[in-house]
């Protein structure tokens, strides 16, 4: 795994153990796709955010890129429906919302977002990123 900056590897590190979990299974998928994923938000603000990659809870990974001439992406579609279909199989949610999603916002690139719900925190990690907030 890479990351966009070299400073979202202590954020992601920092990251509650189910979001890792989470994070990990999204590797191990992409690498078997033969696509090393690279990291591009764990927790620095962007404008008109919901406010969960703050709260420690989500992960952005690339897809769509600008190489310089043109974007292009990272992964074909057809892995991008696996990858999204099989991590929200493993990772379900009691509220229905999906653990992992691929879109984007206006103007913005593709890319895979990974989110947990709060009641996955354990009671430590809740506490030590209320402190934080």
């Amino acid at each position: 795994m890479k990351f966009k900056k070299p400073h979202m590897k202590e954020q992601f590190d920092a990251c509650p153990a189910k979001l890792l979990e989470v994070c990990e299974a999204f590797n191990q998928l992409s690498l078997k796709e033969g696509i090393e994923p690279v990291v591009t938000r764990v927790t620095d603000a962007v404008e008109g955010e919901s406010g969960v990659h703050l709260q420690h809870r989500a992960v952005d990974f690339r897809n769509e890129f600008f190489d310089g001439k043109e974007k292009r992406w990272l992964y074909p579609i057809e892995t991008v429906d696996y990858i999204v279909d099989t991590i929200n199989k493993k990772f379900p949610r009691k509220d229905g919302k999906p653990v992992a999603l691929h879109h984007s916002f206006q103007n913005g690139a593709f890319h895979f977002h990974l989110q947990i719900p709060i009641v996955w925190l354990t009671k430590e990690e809740f506490k030590r990123l209320a402190k934080k907030s």
